[in-house]
């Protein structure tokens, strides 16, 4: 069974707020009359119906050889409004999320979005998402609202997905200093990819980590950077000017997190193989955001040069085993 991790819906009544928007987090029409989201600079888009229409999804997912989707709607995120707004886009979100599971349990499951800015709202959000309607895990950005993932705000959030026997998955967002990627979408292709990095090696080095072994995180394309600058990550740890204090290097932390394959580049695919082993991988297309490819996903890992078996994790077992499917 093929299970795409890392795959995007957006509910209809989600996309009408973000058009109803007047801040730096909302929908414009470019110029052929297309939507487009807007976030600190990045663009997504334009918004076809491949975004918010499951039926159509489905045709798509099925051409292309996925058998599941698990469904998040994390970009451009929900930290930039009030922590009222922000908590009544995630109700939005979620019973978006959970009627297309409902309809369709045997192609998609989702992850909950929460708002995150106010402590208290995130918990009873996540309970909710989780426990009522049954949404498998969460879904958060490499920054919330400009605050790092091992921000204290957020340790309660964790604690509680890790009593909850859920998984975070961390999707990347506009990074501080966004002003100077502006032009070609470099806030896209550069600036995610550093916001993942750090906001995981921040994970490591703050004890988060360690703090919660039971927690699972799942980080997006492949932890960016962090297979090829595991080294240097490393001297971190061994420089007491650092001031890291977990009991383990900073690598070994690492390795216990789970990455998507949000890359389709064979060479990085083997060198994420070698850092975290193939139980550590997920499918990802990144779905229908037109930086993915959902028709490059599965062949992407059929092509490794890996066993049967680890390309069998890879695209869906350890999902299944993540989710409890």
């Amino acid at each position: 069974m093929n299970i795409d991790f890392h795959a995007h819906l957006y509910p209809e009544e989600y996309l009408k707020k973000l058009e109803a928007s007047k801040g730096d987090v909302r929908i414009e029409k470019n110029e052929r009359g297309e939507r487009i989201i807007l976030s600190m600079g990045a663009k997504a888009g334009p918004v076809t119906e491949d975004f918010f229409d499951a039926e159509v999804r489905l045709d798509r997912i099925n051409e292309n050889n996925v058998d599941m989707q698990i469904l998040s709607t994390p970009h451009p995120g929900v930290d930039r409004f009030s922590p009222a707004e922000s908590a009544e886009m995630c109700k939005i979100i979620n019973d978006g999320l959970s009627r297309v599971v409902k309809k369709h349990p045997d192609h998609f499951q989702a992850l909950a979005m929460l708002p995150l800015i106010d402590t208290k709202l995130a918990l009873k959000e996540l309970d909710r998402a989780v426990l009522d309607l049954g949404l498998k895990g969460m879904c958060m950005l490499t920054n919330v609202a400009g605050k790092t993932s091992d921000s204290d705000f957020l340790l309660p959030v964790y604690e509680r997905a890790q009593s909850l026997g859920i998984p975070i998955f961390i999707h990347p967002t506009t990074p501080l200093g966004a002003q100077v990627m502006q032009e070609w979408r470099l806030a896209v292709i550069l600036g995610f990819e550093f916001d993942i990095m750090l906001s995981a090696t921040r994970l490591a080095y703050a004890g988060v980590i360690e703090r919660f072994p039971e927690l699972h995180f799942v980080i997006s394309h492949l932890g960016a950077g962090i297979p090829f600058v595991a080294g240097r990550i490393d001297r971190g740890y061994d420089d007491p000017t650092c001031g890291i204090k977990t009991e383990r290097r900073t690598s070994e932390y690492l390795k216990e997190l789970y990455c998507d394959t949000v890359s389709f580049y064979k060479p990085a695919l083997m060198m994420a193989y070698h850092f975290y082993g193939a139980d550590r991988m997920v499918l990802g297309s990144d779905f229908p955001l037109l930086i993915g490819d959902l028709p490059g996903a599965v062949p992407s890992i059929e092509d490794m040069d890996i066993s049967k078996e680890e390309k069998a994790k890879i695209l869906g077992g350890n999902v299944k085993r993540l989710l409890k499917l």
